[in-house]
């Protein structure tokens, strides 16, 4: 079995990176512009989101500009509201350097980023990797005084329109210099407001004292993906209804050979590093979205490489016009249903969980892996939080912007509305660090969740679906029912905060109540339903696939004895504790299908071919029988045992001994 063991022991390295969607205002159902934002970390982040207030300034006053603060606490001061005050022996931010101040400031919700305004300007962010890089002032050498935070900060608290936003952080970045997250040196947003959406590129300069940037505006009809990697192509600045750009693009291109001089500048082509961390990481998730929001494209999911076979448009048309809903469900792909389906095949584990953690660094007993990499999933365990913002000119301007947030890993958590009108955030979403456990938290009770869907995962997520889709749906009611149509009237920041308040709390006290349920549902490997009439407990032992039993290859049976079949559950699983079917002589149990094995253990990726070689050396061996595509534990006859009957085409049947 040791070919199996290599298998589990591998472990893959990752980089905090970030997944982010744009939908024009023609794409959506109700004429909203929408963009989302997965803040994908590690165990350090900070994962509050906060309400800055507005604020007057006095003439000639400077704005602190502070240093990329992501880590927990992200910023401490008394100038971004009450938040971020200090804590104990929590010492306040320094700044990296000052510019001049305005006169006023605008409110706005913010997280590592800011997230969306009083006007409704709005900001998602990906990390990419670039062709120069610089370090900010703080670092030994380093000549640079902004990052991206800030750049959205000072945005938001100055302008309303994407576009101005957009200048406005360009120039900044050419006057003092730009510097990028540790994961790679460039960086791109998502730049919205109720009209338009734009996606952003900036990196440093060869300097290392000013910057490079270009914005090309989502037609109203389209979405676009970014997912850690530069996508604008071909720049023509003459066409500004389109391109917004720094002037030095063509020229720096030219001086360092990224670009021959004919023809239009391929921004990407000169200035993208490519795809970091390994091939996939970024291509993998723009098909996935692609092949969600224009599934007639029909796009291919392999290429040679990312940057130069351009596999993938910069946006698409899309085919149905898409909704909050529609955002949520892309934010929480593994793959499920495609080739790549990550709830599928042996590094899933017996009971299908799309998590995949990285190498063990440092640690006794951990050696270092083979070079490789896990698909790199949209919906991740290591989130911090995954953002979908909107804004709508459609609506009275109280109601016309709403930030979704889902704390912690979004394809187990619960999108939240926030809305800056309301003069503040939930309280739940602005508690938390990853240190303390906080049952007054959102993030804390969404990662207590996603951490206890481990022991059963294929089973426990149906009910953490069911719970975010009643909560989701009840949002939309808040939102689209309560608020919006008492905006059309008139209505108070008092009564909007109330309403999403209210919703808030109601999520938080039902979330950890789920997982009050599902503990005493799913303990100790089993199925608790409750009590019988007779107040006797209702329970059957699950066990575990047989197919893994096969595997792992330390289950053994004695005499006679013979797998128990009673009942099915949804998704072809089998399971229960009556009496035994006898399918034929003693060992004679159907283990997978190989049709079934070669899809679900990741077809196309080396594991997943090693899986299925281990199988046939298995066959080989004499442990296991073949007939046609049915792999048995040795034992059995030349019929097939009736048991293999209950087996589906696309998976495993799971037997209780």
């Amino acid at each position: 079995m040791r070919c199996v063991l290599a298998l589990l022991a591998l472990a893959f390295r990752f980089t905090d990176a970030c997944t982010a969607y744009a939908v024009g205002k023609g794409a959506s159902v109700d004429g909203s512009v929408m963009l989302s934002h997965s803040e994908d970390s590690s165990n350090t982040h900070d994962p509050r989101i906060a309400f800055v207030p507005a604020a007057d300034h006095e003439e000639g006053s400077k704005m602190p500009v502070y240093p990329d603060g992501e880590n927990y606490p992200r910023f401490v001061g008394v100038d971004r509201g009450s938040t971020y005050e200090p804590v104990g022996a929590q010492k306040a931010t320094k700044p990296l350097g000052y510019i001049d101040q305005v006169s006023h400031t605008m409110a706005y919700i913010d997280s590592t980023y800011a997230m969306q305004n009083e006007c409704h300007l709005m900001f998602g962010e990906s990390t990419a990797s670039s062709a120069f890089r610089a370090l900010d002032k703080a670092a030994d050498g380093g000549t640079a005084l902004f990052c991206v935070n800030e750049l959205t900060r000072v945005a938001a608290q100055r302008v309303c329109s994407a576009r101005e936003a957009i200048k406005l952080m360009g120039s900044l970045a050419e006057e003092h210099g730009f510097y990028g997250a540790d994961g790679g040196a460039g960086e791109v947003l998502m730049v919205g407001d109720t009209e338009e959406v734009f996606i952003f590129h900036i990196l440093s300069d060869p300097t290392k004292k000013s910057a490079i940037w270009v914005a090309q505006r989502v037609p109203d009809d389209h979405a676009a993906v970014i997912a850690n990697c530069f996508s604008i192509r071909e720049v023509d600045l003459d066409d500004s209804h389109t391109f917004l750009g720094s002037s030095n693009m063509k020229s720096i291109a030219l001086e360092y050979g990224l670009w021959d001089g004919k023809g239009l500048l391929d921004f990407s082509g000169a200035f993208s590093g490519g795809e970091y961390a390994s091939k996939y990481y970024t291509g993998r998730r723009v098909w996935d979205g692609y092949r969600r929001f224009a599934p007639s494209l029909k796009l291919n999911p392999e290429y040679g490489s990312f940057k130069l076979d351009r596999p993938y448009p910069v946006s698409v048309k899309v085919d149905k016009k898409l909704s909050v809903h529609d955002l949520m469900a892309a934010s929480r792909s593994h793959y499920e249903g495609t080739e790549f389906d990550m709830t599928k095949g042996l590094a899933a584990g017996p009971f299908g969980s799309p998590d995949r953690y990285g190498e063990g660094k440092g640690q006794p007993g951990y050696s270092k892996p083979p070079q490789g990499a896990w698909e790199r999933t949209v919906g991740l365990f290591r989130t911090t939080g995954t953002k979908i913002i909107t804004a709508n000119s459609n609506l009275p301007d109280a109601a016309a912007g709403t930030v979704w947030w889902a704390a912690g890993d979004s394809s187990k958590s619960v999108y939240v509305p926030s809305m800056v009108s309301a003069g503040s955030v939930p309280m739940s979403l602005s508690l938390g660090n990853e240190a303390e456990l906080d049952r007054g938290s959102a993030f804390w009770a969404h990662r207590y969740i996603a951490n206890l869907v481990q022991l059963r995962y294929n089973l426990m997520i149906r009910d953490v679906n069911a719970n975010a889709k009643h909560w989701e749906d009840r949002a939309t009611d808040v939102v689209q029912t309560e608020i919006y149509q008492a905006c059309r009237k008139k209505c108070s920041p008092e009564q909007i905060r109330a309403k999403l308040d209210a919703h808030a709390a109601g999520v938080l006290n039902a979330t950890w109540s789920l997982a009050d349920q599902l503990m005493v549902k799913f303990a100790n490997g089993g199925l608790t339903t409750g009590l019988r009439p007779d107040g006797s407990v209702e329970s059957v032992n699950l066990g575990y696939p047989w197919w893994w039993y096969a595997l792992v290859g330390t289950y053994v049976m004695h005499g006679n004895e013979h797998p128990k079949r009673v009942g099915n559950l949804p998704g072809g699983e089998t399971w229960g504790t009556g009496a035994a079917e006898k399918p034929g002589p003693p060992s004679s149990f159907l283990v997978a299908r190989l049709g079934s094995l070669r899809t679900a253990l990741a077809a196309h990726s080396p594991a997943g071919w090693l899986a299925l070689g281990c199988a046939t050396a298995l066959v080989s061996a004499g442990f296991l029988t073949r007939r046609g595509r049915d792999v048995f534990i040795r034992g059995g006859s030349e019929k097939a045992p009736r048991v293999a009957t209950a087996v589906p085409e696309d998976g495993y049947t799971a037997f209780a001994a």
